[in-house]
Protein backbone atom coordinates (compact mmCIF):
# COMPACT_ATOMS: atom_id res chain seq x y z
CA UNK A 1 0.00 0.00 0.00
CA UNK A 2 2.81 2.40 0.71
CA UNK A 3 3.69 2.31 -3.07
CA UNK A 4 0.11 3.46 -4.20
CA UNK A 5 -0.11 6.25 -1.71
CA UNK A 6 3.69 7.39 -2.29
CA UNK A 7 3.24 7.45 -6.30
CA UNK A 8 -0.28 9.40 -6.22
CA UNK A 9 0.46 11.23 -2.93
CA UNK A 10 -2.87 11.86 -0.93
CA UNK A 11 -4.02 15.44 -0.12
CA UNK A 12 -5.68 15.96 3.16
CA UNK A 13 -7.91 19.26 2.83
CA UNK A 14 -9.19 21.64 5.92
CA UNK A 15 -11.09 20.03 8.29
CA UNK A 16 -10.92 16.56 7.08
CA UNK A 17 -9.39 13.93 8.64
CA UNK A 18 -6.15 11.68 7.31
CA UNK A 19 -8.52 8.55 7.07
CA UNK A 20 -11.27 10.39 4.91
CA UNK A 21 -8.23 11.22 2.69
CA UNK A 22 -7.25 8.02 2.30
CA UNK A 23 -10.68 6.70 2.30
CA UNK A 24 -11.22 8.93 -0.82
CA UNK A 25 -7.81 7.76 -2.87
CA UNK A 26 -7.82 3.85 -1.82
CA UNK A 27 -10.07 1.88 -3.46
CA UNK A 28 -12.18 -0.26 -0.90
CA UNK A 29 -15.35 -2.01 0.26
CA UNK A 30 -17.74 0.37 1.76
CA UNK A 31 -20.52 -0.88 4.09
CA UNK A 32 -23.62 0.75 4.82
CA UNK A 33 -24.20 1.07 8.42
CA UNK A 34 -28.09 0.99 9.72
CA UNK A 35 -28.98 2.87 13.28
CA UNK A 36 -30.90 -0.67 15.31
CA UNK A 37 -31.32 0.86 18.82
CA UNK A 38 -30.77 -2.74 20.35
CA UNK A 39 -27.44 -3.04 19.74
CA UNK A 40 -24.47 -1.76 22.17
CA UNK A 41 -23.30 0.96 19.66
CA UNK A 42 -26.81 2.02 18.14
CA UNK A 43 -26.00 0.22 14.84
CA UNK A 44 -25.05 -2.37 12.57
CA UNK A 45 -23.57 -3.12 9.35
CA UNK A 46 -25.89 -4.18 6.28
CA UNK A 47 -24.99 -7.55 4.53
CA UNK A 48 -23.92 -5.83 1.07
CA UNK A 49 -20.95 -3.87 0.09
CA UNK A 50 -20.60 -1.23 -2.31
CA UNK A 51 -17.65 -0.56 -4.11
CA UNK A 52 -15.78 3.37 -3.43
CA UNK A 53 -14.43 3.11 -6.78
CA UNK A 54 -18.10 2.60 -9.03
CA UNK A 55 -20.66 1.76 -6.42
CA UNK A 56 -21.43 -1.96 -7.53
CA UNK A 57 -23.04 -3.78 -4.74
CA UNK A 58 -21.91 -7.12 -3.61
CA UNK A 59 -23.04 -9.62 -1.33
CA UNK A 60 -19.89 -10.03 0.17
CA UNK A 61 -15.90 -8.65 -0.24
CA UNK A 62 -14.07 -9.63 -2.76
CA UNK A 63 -10.53 -9.23 -3.72
CA UNK A 64 -11.06 -7.12 -6.96
CA UNK A 65 -14.27 -5.56 -7.94
CA UNK A 66 -16.42 -7.31 -10.71
CA UNK A 67 -17.49 -4.67 -12.25
CA UNK A 68 -14.81 -2.42 -12.61
CA UNK A 69 -11.85 -4.65 -11.80
CA UNK A 70 -10.63 -2.24 -9.45
CA UNK A 71 -7.83 -3.97 -7.20
CA UNK A 72 -9.50 -3.73 -3.41
CA UNK A 73 -7.54 -2.56 0.00
CA UNK A 74 -7.90 -3.56 3.41
CA UNK A 75 -8.87 -0.62 5.33
CA UNK A 76 -9.43 -1.96 8.69
CA UNK A 77 -5.52 -2.03 9.64
CA UNK A 78 -5.49 2.05 9.36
Amino acid sequence: MAEHISRKGIRVKKNQSVIEAMQSMIPHWDHEKIEDPSYVLGFRYARTCRCSVCGYVSSFEKPVCPHCQTKMKNLAGL
